[in-house]
């Protein structure tokens, strides 16, 4: 006996499918979901596609944007098709399968990093999770620097770095200390004014023995003698918080720490200053460049006056560096203050997310970046006002915020 009951009618929410020219795959969902969550949880960036639903009753498909909708809500329909709007298979970079690679010291296991391999002649690839010990990850470090030192530094020369005590500074100076057959002579700089810096003196000073290289503490007064403040001002972050509201110190940190290392390498006679800036940190500058209507500025080497600035470690992961010395690491993680720059929080996020869903990109999209910086460098001037070398001119309202900040007069 025959049934004429439709029993596509019972379904309590439709099912959703992305469509593309390469096929069409069912996603799994789940009560409560909006079409949003669906795509999140599957890796299908919403401004790629275009949403289309089939009737339940007569089977006409018809555009129906619907991200915000709960599902169960949608019952009517007994489909939401979702097309890729190009005709790419965006299940080709999936996190669905991969291989896990462990360390050859589980015990030492300190972190993990997803790598990817691409085989364009099959349009195909493959992930692998690495599982890394300490000792893996200060070779790999290790490596990267010391291709990077002499590539960018001439044998026997001295080199003034920026020393905080955290996990970064540890894995470079770790790293500049495995260099064969190019000596390079290392002096450590670390600078005080804010409870954070403050606080990774000791660490500092124990790494920068442990190395055997020489550190210099930049006292807080010192620290204004660069800006030319009176040394009686008021702090460091309380004036620069005063004048500049919602902006991150982050911004007049790097200043001053390279204007310290700067007056550290003429003492020694040295152009050459060095900085921790890893992977994500370079890319994340050339991305607010970028978007910005700027060029990408030099790296891994950076002509600022009579300065050469350096970065050793800017095609090291911060997993990766994080995972030479977890302690270090750890120590400097408690120590740090919250971020509200918009701008900062931004691109950094742009980073990760790029960095996260498809790994390997964001080496590749840095040696370019690099080559484009190089090929084409940014060049400052020294603007007498401020005392400093800059990129550009500083808009007046600017320069009189800065200088009202460290007390000069109008």
């Amino acid at each position: 006996m025959s049934s004429s009951i439709d029993y596509r009618h019972f379904q309590t929410r439709p099912g959703i499918s992305v469509v593309t020219a390469h096929g069409r795959q069912r996603l799994r969902t789940e009560e409560n979901d909006r079409l949003i969550d669906v795509l999140k949880r599957n890796d299908v960036p919403w401004s790629a596609v275009s949403t289309f639903a089939v009737s339940k009753s007569t089977g006409a498909v018809t555009l129906f944007p619907c991200l915000a909708a709960s599902i169960s809500s949608l019952q009517e329909f007994s489909e939401i098709l979702v097309y890729f709007n190009r005709n790419v298979n965006p299940f080709t970079f999936s996190f669905d399968v991969f291989k896990t690679i462990e360390t050859a010291d589980a015990v030492a296991e300190a972190t993990e990093y997803f790598y990817q391999r691409l085989d364009n002649s099959r349009s195909g690839s493959e992930l692998f999770l690495k599982k890394l010990s300490s000792e893996e990850c200060r070779s790999v470090i290790a490596e990267r620097v010391e291709e990077t030192v002499k590539e960018t530094l001439p044998a026997g020369a001295a080199m003034v770095i920026g020393v905080s005590g955290g996990g970064d500074s540890n894995s470079l100076l770790h790293g500049l200390s495995r260099i064969r057959n190019h000596s390079v002579a290392v002096h450590g700089v670390i600078i005080k004014g804010i409870p954070e810096w403050d606080l990774g003196v000791p660490r500092a000073r124990e790494l920068c023995d442990f190395y055997g290289v020489e550190l210099t503490v930049v006292e807080e007064h010192e620290v204004k003698d660069l800006l030319k403040m009176p040394r009686n001002s008021p702090s460091l972050t309380d004036s620069f918080e005063r004048e500049f509201k919602g902006d991150d110190w982050e911004f007049l940190g790097t200043l001053l720490i390279r204007l310290a290392l700067s007056r550290r390498a003429r003492e020694l006679n040295t152009p050459y200053i060095c900085t921790g800036l890893n992977l994500e940190d370079l890319l994340c500058e050339s991305i607010f460049r970028i978007s910005t209507g700027l060029k990408p500025a030099s790296f891994p080497s950076r002509n600022i006056g009579d300065m050469t600035l350096l970065f050793p470690l800017w095609l090291c992961p911060k997993k990766i560096i994080d995972g030479c010395f977890p302690k270090f690491s750890l120590d400097n993680y408690d120590t740090r203050y919250p971020c509200f720059s918009l701008g900062r929080n931004l691109y950094y996020s742009v980073i990760y997310s790029m960095q996260s869903q498809f790994p390997g990109f964001s080496e590749q999209m840095a040696r370019g970046l690099s080559k484009l910086s190089l090929s084409d460098p940014v060049t400052y001037r020294f603007d007498e006002q401020l005392g400093f070398h800059v990129e550009r001119f500083v808009p007046f309202p600017l320069l009189h915020k800065f200088r009202k900040m460290i007390g000069a007069r109008q």
